[in-house]
């Protein structure tokens, strides 16, 4: 964005025409100016073609600007190149054109100049318009207001509290425009005329407006200053609070620590490399601006490599009231008075305690209620935490479960991205039916829901669910162009047939939830299609595959069927459903170890991967557990347990267990006194102390369990079983059949084989642990 300043004015003035831009004459030749005291200031104006004389030769300086001419001025001072002014005229054309109604056109592209730069809001413009103040003759404590925030010095100013001026004439300066005139007069772009007065009142002169901007001009150039307009850059960046003063690196690089600007954590180190340009209030600086505690974004070039660091004061952070949502505006209120934050793509957004990414993350229709805010001392919103409202979810309804006794519901939708997620439904959501307020229930399986999903708890708010509109699910197997039509064929994801739709010339295609078109969606992608009249309407797709991360919270094993089902909890306490075919399982690994699905447990840290809505893998890390072994005896205490164990190595070990320790069993919590000798625990141990117990093994005695058969593998020689403990917890045990394993039903007394072991049996099966998995050497079918 940064150019010659003096060759951008003379770009911009190439179009433009008004009393600042008739043809001109030779600065030297004007005969007004010879003995003039601006003379020099004139001249470089002239040559610099801010300013052009009139058609008679001469140049006028004790003529008036309006205010209309003076701003045009200051926007050429900001120094953009030709492409960002067109840019920004572009852009906000509209804006211009709605205040102005066609008034003052031939200084539209500088008043969007002025809108970009900060020197005019739209507020303004609109009032200077109404009033009639734009072709009125400019005062000089209203130029030095506009020029200052053209000099980018606008947010300087206002932080200012204290502003001594030797002006004779200082108490009649507005008190608006005092920091303004102090900041030019500190430095040496505004003196005192004979009488040692501003003139705050006074009307500007040509003369005057040539001076005033030729040092102000000098004063940037000799400084370095460089806009940095958020919209109008596409560099790379990172940035956060510099959490030290920086330390050398390899090859004299300077290394730069900075913390997350919303958690706080240490995200990142970050090379600059000799020579990088440091900018502090838009004006160059030096490696003294790095200090802890002060906000830094570092600018990358395109190999990653830093080129720039803009440094701001200590961030200012408030809480606010949220009233709204325009577009990248948030309306708030703080402190019982109403503002509006701009969201720029520099500005990193929370939404809720964990889900954190740019602007685009905001919904506008969520209905946030209150906001953490962090601006920077340029009065950019460099960070905001939005909390409370409601997020859409949607997708195919896959699952509607309702235990007996309870209000409250429990829901599998099926998202566009091929993945399940799980919500609650609490008995106050509002649910409609093809816009009809109506029941959710399992006959809706299948059909279109959308959802607003309240960030807080995440529970269902409201549901729409459209029985009317058709969806297809699946996977793209071929796509195909025509003159006249295109078609998608699709293989069902329920029925495993392949269709082929044809794709209206109006269908929208995304892809990741970009905008994309036909020929981008490739073979195998996951695919979710709106139909109308037959047609693709809409087509979303994603990659075949998704992994997704987060925390097993709960296995429920089907009574139904021989399926699996694992919530998985995201950072962002999502729920993601994940149903497993125990007859055909993933591969799955945990600890790094090839294992089964019976070894999976609530707790375990997991990564999902799913290729069109069935789990392919399932890699798994343990719970920390630091102590694992077997409870030998327990004894009760005045102030709790001490447990007597026999670790996975041998060693005998002793633990007294208080009372308010935390135990666990399936991800949920259970009584001290539940604990059984031939229990396998998994202690979390802190030096002597006892932090937490996992049960990772309940038995009822050492040499027989009884439960309820969920799978059996007859050719791999195990049982999936059902147990319940003593203290009424279930768990799963694998039970292995080898061959001699006597198998007998009870009921006839005939002896049978593994193969006629169904599920829903209950068994008693008769022999040993080895390890997690229990050896039958006798099975009872009650």
């Amino acid at each position: 964005m940064k150019t010659n300043r003096l060759l951008s004015c003379a770009l911009a003035l190439a179009v433009t025409v008004s009393a600042l831009a008739l043809p001109a004459s030779a600065a030297t030749a004007f005969p007004d100016i010879q003995s003039h005291w601006a003379k020099s200031y004139i001249e470089e104006m002239t040559d610099a073609n801010m300013f052009k004389g009139y058609e008679d030769g001469t140049f006028k300086p004790e003529n008036k600007l309006t205010t209309a001419e003076a701003l045009a001025l200051c926007a050429r001072a900001v120094g953009l190149d030709e492409n960002t002014s067109a840019e920004i005229a572009d852009d906000y054309k509209e804006a211009v054109d709605d205040v102005l109604d066609g008034s003052q056109s031939w200084f539209y592209r500088e008043f969007a100049i002025c809108l970009a730069a900060g020197i005019l809001t739209e507020s303004d413009l609109k009032s200077l318009t109404q009033s009639g103040a734009l072709t009125k003759p400019i005062v000089k404590e209203d130029l030095a207001v506009y020029l200052i925030r053209a000099m980018q010095l606008g947010p300087m100013s206002e932080r200012l509290s204290s502003y001594p001026m030797s002006f004779d004439d200082t108490a009649s300066i507005s008190e608006s425009a005092k920091p303004s005139v102090y900041l030019l007069s500190v430095y040496g772009i505004v003196q005192g005329d004979q009488n040692n007065d501003f003139g705050p009142d006074g009307q500007v002169t040509r003369a005057i407006m040539a001076t005033m901007l030729s040092r102000a001009i000098r004063y940037m150039d000799a400084h370095g200053t460089d806009p940095d307009l958020p919209e109008y850059t596409s560099y790379a960046f990172q940035q956060g609070v510099i959490a030290a003063t920086p330390a050398e690196g390899s090859g004299g690089a300077l290394i730069l620590t900075l913390n997350d600007d919303l958690t706080g954590a240490t995200a990142y180190s970050v090379s600059l490399p000799s020579g990088v340009t440091i900018y502090e209030n838009n004006m160059e600086s030096t490696t003294s601006a790095l200090k802890a505690g002060r906000h830094a974004r570092v600018c990358l070039d395109g190999r990653g490599t830093a080129y720039a660091v803009r440094v701001s004061d200590a961030l200012e952070e408030f809480e606010a009231t949220v009233n709204g949502i325009d577009g990248y505006d948030i309306a708030i209120t703080r402190s019982g008075q109403g503002e509006i934050l701009t969201m720029d793509r520099f500005t990193q957004v929370q939404v809720g305690s964990k889900t954190t990414g740019d602007r685009s993350i905001v919904d506008a229709d969520a209905g946030y209620t209150s906001a953490v805010c962090k601006l920077d001392d340029q009065g950019h919103l460099v960070a905001i935490r939005l909390d409370g409202g409601t997020r859409t979810e949607e997708g195919i309804l896959a699952g509607y479960t309702k235990a007996s006794g309870t209000t409250a519901a429990s829901i599998q939708v099926i998202g566009f991205d091929g993945v399940t997620r799980t919500f609650s439904v609490p008995s106050g959501a509002t649910t409609t039916v093809n816009s009809l307020v109506s029941n959710l229930n399992s006959s809706y399986e299948g059909d279109y829901v959308s959802l607003r999903v309240s960030n807080d708890s995440n529970a269902v708010v409201t549901a729409a669910v459209d029985t009317v509109t058709e969806y297809v699910q699946g996977a793209v197997k071929a796509t195909s162009y025509a003159s006249d039509v295109n078609t998608i064929t699709v293989t069902n994801l329920d029925t495993g047939k392949a269709t082929s739709y044809d794709v209206s010339k109006s269908a929208v295609i995304t892809y990741n939830g970009e905008t994309t078109l036909l020929r981008n969606i490739k073979k195998d992608y996951f695919v979710t299609l709106r139909l109308s009249g037959g047609d693709a309407a809409l087509i979303e797709a994603y990659p075949g595959s998704t992994v997704t991360e987060g925390v097993i919270t709960e296995r429920i094993f089907s009574d139904t069927d021989t399926t699996v089902t694992f919530v998985v909890t995201q950072e962002d306490d999502t729920q993601v459903s994940f149903k497993v075919d125990l007859s055909n399982p993933p591969d799955i690994e945990r600890d790094e170890a090839d294992s089964t699905i019976d070894k999976l447990r609530t707790g375990d840290s997991v990564e999902v991967t799913v290729r069109y809505n069935e789990v392919t893998r399932i890699t798994a890390t343990s719970q920390s557990a630091n102590v694992i072994g077997t409870v030998d005896r327990i004894i009760q205490e005045k102030n709790g347990y001490t447990l007597e164990m026999t670790l996975s190595d041998g060693e005998e070990v002793s633990y007294t267990v208080t009372s308010g320790v935390s135990v666990t069993q399936s991800g949920k919590s259970v009584n001290l006194s539940s604990l059984r000798p031939g229990y396998k625990l998994g202690l979390v141990v802190s030096g002597e102390q006892v932090v937490s117990i996992e049960i990772q093994q309940a038995v009822n005695s050492s040499n027989k369990l009884t439960g309820t058969v969920i799978y059996v593998s007859a050719s791999d020689k195990y049982i999936y079983l059902r147990c319940v403990d003593e203290a009424g917890n279930e768990e799963i045990v694998t039970v292995n059949a080898p061959s001699g394993t006597v198998i007998l039903d009870v009921s006839t007394g005939d002896s049978l084989s593994l193969k006629y072991l169904e599920a829903g049996d209950i068994i008693e099966a008769n022999g040993a642990y080895d390890g997690a998995e229990f050896d039958a050497t006798v099975i009872l079918r009650q």
